[in-house]
């Protein structure tokens, strides 16, 4: 992790909660496709697991007959993860450090960096960067990372129901009797990105690829980036917002994906939420997005800005926006 975040000690504390580690283990989708991504690219090989948690990945490999196994982590829960790994006879295939990767004084030349670095929407947390400097640092010519391409996907909405809990439809109606519409104008100028399941129908229109990264070579910098894409509307309806998830290939023919139409994951997809426009089957939008580094704050957490207009027999019939103002789950 860079310099300059929020806490990094509050940070790396809360990844020593076992019940962190609980969620992720038990994310089938995640957990599963790691293991035979790691099965195919582990055996005989050199291996550096960034962020090893209570090791399972580590130990994934070392079962998978790799030559040697690194494990690194900056919280307390690295010792727990030693004591694992010596329950199951894998104490002489794991050596476990304890701080950040890109500071410490690791053997290096490894053929393979693991790591489960990805937030929401992929970037949430920036562990990207400390991944990235491990395998500037440590990785041999020819290496490879795994997962070894990510993808950031998003597409329009129509969902009242999400528009009631993480829009602003909460404000458009009565609260308690009470008129609350002028929180709506307050909260369009700063919108929430919020974690939530999004239903595969609510979709308007098929997902469009915003960022597409070879991990293998991108630098830090790549993650924050400028994206324009169109995304034709398939029906009648009304936008909410715009539902945005990630795709890593973590081997080849081996994907993990958080698409509302795959099986959920712990991540479940970000909602950024828009003032309600309606668009009719045939129309464009024009979507930029923006993903930027946070100057104040938790600079863990991009900041995300969102403009486009709706395009419709060649004319623009309304323009919309969006501008991050944090995230919550």
């Amino acid at each position: 992790m860079s310099d300059g975040y929020a806490s990094d000690h509050d940070y790396f504390a809360s990844y020593a909660d076992p019940g962190v580690h609980r969620l992720m283990i038990q994310d089938h989708a995640r957990t599963d496709a790691y293991r035979l991504a790691i099965e195919s690219m582990a055996r005989g090989k050199r291996v550096l697991d960034v962020g090893t948690g209570t090791g399972i990945l580590s130990m994934f490999a070392a079962r998978a007959g790799a030559a040697h196994v690194d494990a690194v982590d900056s919280s307390a829960i690295i010792e727990l993860a030693r004591d694992v790994a010596e329950d199951n006879g894998f104490g002489d295939k794991i050596t476990f450090h304890r701080g950040r990767a890109e500071d410490l004084d690791l053997p290096g030349d490894y053929d393979l960096i693991v790591s489960e670095w990805m937030g929401f929407f992929g970037l949430a947390e920036l562990m990207f960067e400390s991944v990235i400097g491990a395998r500037n640092r440590w990785m041999r010519e020819g290496g490879h990372m795994l997962p070894r391409h990510l993808r950031l996907a998003v597409a329009p909405i129509d969902d009242s129901h999400v528009h009631m809990d993480l829009g602003i439809g909460l404000w458009e109606r009565p609260v308690y009797g009470l008129d609350y519409s002028r929180l709506v104008e307050a909260e369009v100028q700063s919108f929430l990105t919020a974690a939530c399941d999004l239903k595969a129908a609510s979709l308007i229109g098929p997902p469009q690829i915003v960022l597409d990264l070879d991990l293998d070579t991108a630098t830090s910098d790549d993650f924050f980036f400028t994206s324009a894409v169109t995304m034709p509307i398939e029906r009648d309806g009304t936008i909410h917002g715009f539902g945005g998830w990630f795709e890593v290939d973590l081997a080849p023919k081996i994907e993990l994906s958080c698409s509302p139409m795959k099986v959920p994951t712990h991540w479940r997809q970000s909602f950024f939420p828009v003032r309600p426009f309606p668009v009719e089957r045939g129309d464009t939008i024009r979507f930029a997005m923006n993903a930027q580094r946070a100057e104040m704050g938790d600079q863990r957490l991009p900041l995300y800005f969102i403009d486009g207009e709706v395009i419709r027999e060649g004319d623009v019939v309304h323009r919309f926006f969006y501008r991050h103002h944090g995230s919550f789950e």
